[in-house]
């Protein structure tokens, strides 16, 4: 059941007024959202009702263990059974399509890796003593937290343990709430279904899959458009499953701040796919060996092209991902070094941050050639398309570039510019109506992208990582 289906709005519709009306009654709501929670998986595969209810309760059991002792050797063997089961769940799923596992493929339709980073969070920070770690003692709260549907497919990846503490507060929908809601709802449904679908079914899939057909510049039209495929794609996901959140008084965190008009590699990482990056920063890179008072520049290189590397292999397990993730560690250390040679307090040009801006767009872009690719091979017929722009003018050629084609590609490069506090004030617009008018607002938008749409949504393409 994807997130951008009129079934899932049917069903979250049923599961909203059910919550609502035992908003009062904390075991009943939670217990409402664990049903939907388990509906939901269960949608996927039945598999996953017997799955994840089963790694759950071990990292809850861990949770309880690690809040009552003390003894340094227990806590990390019970730290060293949520990973077991969290990476060992994650390692098996990537892993089956590579070992000749082809009837238990179709048993699990939906990927676990967002599932397994975010228990790990749980675990991890009870392990570490954080602040506002607190083993949860009541299974059904952290079943509904842990499990949470909407962000079960792609994320954003949670905090576990703050995001439970949301669950068992006093909730409170108000109506500037409602209409950011429904406002974040709508623009993921015209993100998805009228700017990333329409490229990858009218330029994107096509070129990638047989680039030598196509001219250069074609090619390169084809690069633009995944790139703003791939961003309309994951943020419409992203906004959609914050506006099911918000509807049940619920905060979950932004994932996207406009990431291509970013300044540099790391403010780029700053900015695009952020429950990710941090995730990548606190669990795995700054927990890496390495010595931060002798040689802090090293250490740093060293530690976030591993993590990189990493980060490349849980898009999959191939070489297109291990390239895409080198590339952007490499290129990471590299900035870092540029940016510790800099005096202090310089400040940068209006057109060496416009430059500065392009140049990181360019950069990003080409990494997604990789990202995208089949294979090295496809990589290299779309680098070697490419290249025939500055050779030959038949690579100039645009038969297969249409107006509508060229029109979604420019509202799309608008629509990603628009300054946030546009959507600030759109939201407040939309809250102070009366909610029945909101509600009945958000309604007739879904009928009418799934009219214009047509052939209704495709899978996300963050659901397969």
């Amino acid at each position: 059941m994807l997130l951008s289906t009129p079934a899932f709005f049917v069903f979250f519709l049923l599961i909203w007024l059910l919550y609502w009306a035992l908003a009062s009654y904390r075991t009943a709501r939670l217990a409402i959202v664990v049903a939907a929670n388990l509906f939901f998986l269960g949608k996927f595969g039945l598999l996953y009702l017997l799955l994840l209810p089963a790694t759950a309760a071990v990292d809850y059991c861990v949770g309880l263990g690690l809040a009552r002792t003390e003894d340094t050797t227990k806590r990390r063997l019970l730290l060293a059974a949520s990973l077991v089961v969290n990476v060992g769940l994650l390692l098996t799923t990537k892993l089956i399509p590579f070992v000749g596992a082809n009837k238990l493929a179709p048993l699990l339709t939906l990927s676990l890796s967002f599932y397994c980073f975010q228990s790990l969070t749980y675990t991890i920070d009870l392990y570490r003593r954080e602040e506002d770690a607190e083993a949860q003692a009541n299974y059904l709260t952290y079943l509904s937290g842990a499990l949470f549907f909407p962000v079960m497919i792609a994320g954003p990846i949670l905090r576990l343990n703050g995001f439970l503490k949301q669950l068992v507060q006093p909730l409170q929908l108000t109506p500037e709430m409602a209409g950011r809601a429904l406002l974040l709802i709508g623009i993921g449904l015209v993100k998805k279904l009228l700017i990333a679908d329409y490229l990858a079914e009218n330029l994107v899939t096509r070129v990638f899959d047989t680039p030598t057909l196509y001219s250069g510049l074609e090619v390169l039209a084809a690069i633009y458009g995944y790139a703003l495929q791939l961003f309309f794609d994951f943020s419409g996901y992203t906004d959609i499953a914050l506006g099911a959140g918000l509807l049940m008084g619920l905060r979950l965190p932004e994932n996207f701040n406009r990431p291509y008009l970013a300044l540099n590699l790391m403010d780029f990482w700053r900015r695009w796919h952020i429950s990710f990056s941090t995730w990548l920063r606190d669990y795995i890179q700054e927990r890496l060996p390495q010595n931060r008072r002798k040689k802090p520049m090293l250490s740093y290189c060293y530690t976030v092209i591993v993590t990189f590397l990493l980060g490349g292999l849980w898009h999959g397990i191939g070489w297109t991902f291990l390239t895409w993730g080198a590339l952007h560690g490499v290129v990471l250390a590299c900035v870092r070094i540029y940016k510790n040679q800099q005096p202090r307090g310089k400040k940068a040009t209006r057109w060496g941050t416009i430059a500065a801006t392009l140049l990181t767009f360019h950069f990003v872009c080409f990494t997604w050639i990789f990202f995208n690719a089949s294979s090295i091979a496809n990589a290299w017929e779309i680098l070697t398309r490419l290249g025939t722009l500055a050779t030959t003018a038949q690579s100039w050629s645009h038969d297969n570039l249409s107006l509508p084609i060229l029109g979604v590609l420019a509202l799309a490069a608008v629509l990603h510019c628009l300054p946030v506090k546009l959507l600030d004030r759109s939201a407040n617009l939309l809250g102070s109506l009366p909610f029945w008018l909101q509600g009945a607002a958000l309604a007739a938008l879904v009928l009418l992208i799934q009219t214009l749409s047509g052939r209704g949504s495709a899978t996300f393409i963050y659901g397969s990582f």
